[in-house]
């Protein structure tokens, strides 16, 4: 572990061979203790604080003239520290499980300590990992240069395919880079985010813009096409203020007195692609990772698993966000489809070109999902018509995920986001929007 946590397990947690459940004293200590443990492992409750996004090749800049920057977690350290945690939690449930076997007819004991023996065991699987613990609360803490700009989302365990139940790493970055929104205060703003998952991107935008876009209306589509990842969605939306049935009839006829909408809807980008290319059948293909098991098919019963009416919406959406969707080479082509039907054409006496962004880590073993982009984005094609085509690409350092210990690194300049336990990544910000002049395919970079 850092030493950037004040509590350290292996000094701070109570004895537990001097251990008397019996006396009140004791029983508080356990539980300042375990309340300390579930502030250091993410329980819900937590906080994650993101700093400014930082350019990858400043961060190795830095990295070679030795100054001060992102600190890798003393795996040794952690691995003891984590190690400790779960032998501590482990003897502590098989105390509290006396108590509940007891034959005094003690109600009240045998209940309390049934409480802490499943508040140990949701730290144990915490302990495990993230991804492989319950469904949690976090607020995401965003450093704007006016204050902070904070976002709740619940982030469940991974089941089924729906890796959306889980915020990835992508998101907080995209989330910074697009605030503050460039788009102007002197019309109405609409924003669809593509693979939403816990939303994130598109709620940090509503946040902002419940903040300082209060005379214009801004409408946000969170959008994604798993039901499990969709209903959990539609979760963070209500913990953040605001309720999908205030709009349920349509998006476009939501609540004028409310400056700001957010929604969910269930969008599926390969229909979309297949009514554009119903010609191409080669790129018009079925994915196994698209079929969704025949218990979780959406139905029209919840709000949340209502279908975006994709004519109705058509040409619509000043901005489009992606943020860590592309998992097969043809996810491009899809999201290309997407945007081509719902990204509204440019308006010469608008200075806000309507842009798609895209967010990709660049993984090792998705080499050829990052190439995708580039095909689907920067090909040639007739001339003189509109074409989606890449205008710009940063590449910016992040983590794949947030660890079991989540910790916040500080040096001269700046504070850094640093999850103990997640995977350092680089990501690539890809502004796509439309251009008319024909030109060769644009290079790919190498991933």
């Amino acid at each position: 572990m850092s030493g950037a946590s004040a509590f350290l397990p292996s000094r701070d947690l109570r004895d537990l061979r001097t251990l008397d459940l019996s006396s009140s004293e004791c029983l508080d200590s356990v539980r300042d203790n375990l309340e300390s443990l579930a502030r250091l492992l993410g329980a819900s409750g937590g906080f994650i604080t993101h700093a400014p996004p930082q350019l990858a090749q400043k961060i190795d800049e830095a990295i070679q003239a030795n100054e001060p920057a992102f600190e890798h977690p003393p795996g040794e350290v952690d691995s003891f520290e984590r190690s400790y945690v779960t032998r501590w939690l482990t003897r502590l449930i098989s105390e509290l499980s006396l108590i509940c076997s007891d034959d005094d007819d003690d109600d009240e004991a045998a209940a309390q300590a049934e409480r802490l023996s499943e508040q140990c065991a949701e730290l144990i699987a915490l302990a495990a990992g993230r991804m492989a613990a319950g469904a949690s609360v976090q607020d995401h803490i965003f450093q704007l240069d006016d204050g902070t700009l904070t976002v709740k989302l619940r982030d469940g365990a991974l089941i089924h395919d729906s890796l959306g139940t889980h915020t990835w790493g992508a998101a907080p970055l995209l989330s910074q880079l697009l605030l503050p929104l460039e788009a102007s205060n002197g019309r109405d703003l609409r924003i669809l985010e593509l693979g939403a998952g816990t939303g994130l991107v598109g709620l940090a935008l509503a946040s902002w813009s419940r903040r300082y876009r209060s005379h214009h209306r801004t409408q946000v589509v969170c959008t994604d096409y798993h039901p499990t990842v969709l209903e959990n969605l539609a979760h963070n939306i209500s913990l953040n203020g605001w309720s999908s049935l205030a709009s349920r009839p349509s998006v476009t006829t939501s609540d004028s007195s409310a400056p700001v909408s957010v929604v969910s809807r269930c969008l599926d980008w390969q229909s979309v692609h297949r009514e554009l290319c119903t010609q191409e059948t080669s790129q018009a293909r079925d994915l196994t990772s698209q079929t969704l098991p025949s218990h979780l098919t959406t139905t029209n019963e919840a709000d949340w698993a209502s279908r975006l009416d994709v004519e109705s919406h058509t040409g619509s959406f000043d901005i489009l966000v992606a943020a860590d969707c592309v998992y097969d080479p043809v996810h491009p082509l899809w999201i290309r489809s997407v945007a081509e039907k719902l990204l509204r054409r440019p308006d010469t006496a608008d200075s806000n070109s309507p842009l798609l962004h895209v967010m990709v880590p660049l993984r090792p073993t998705h080499q050829q999902e990052v190439l995708a982009v580039y095909q689907a984005f920067g090909e040639k094609r007739e001339s003189g018509l509109l074409k989606l085509v890449i205008l710009s690409e940063q590449d910016y350092h992040g983590y794949e995920n947030f660890g079991a210990w989540n910790s916040v690194v500080r040096s001269e300049t700046a504070t850094h986001s640093q999850p103990q336990g997640g995977l350092a990544r680089t990501y690539r910000w890809f502004q796509i929007g439309w251009q008319t002049a024909s030109r060769g395919p644009v290079e790919a970079r190498e991933p």
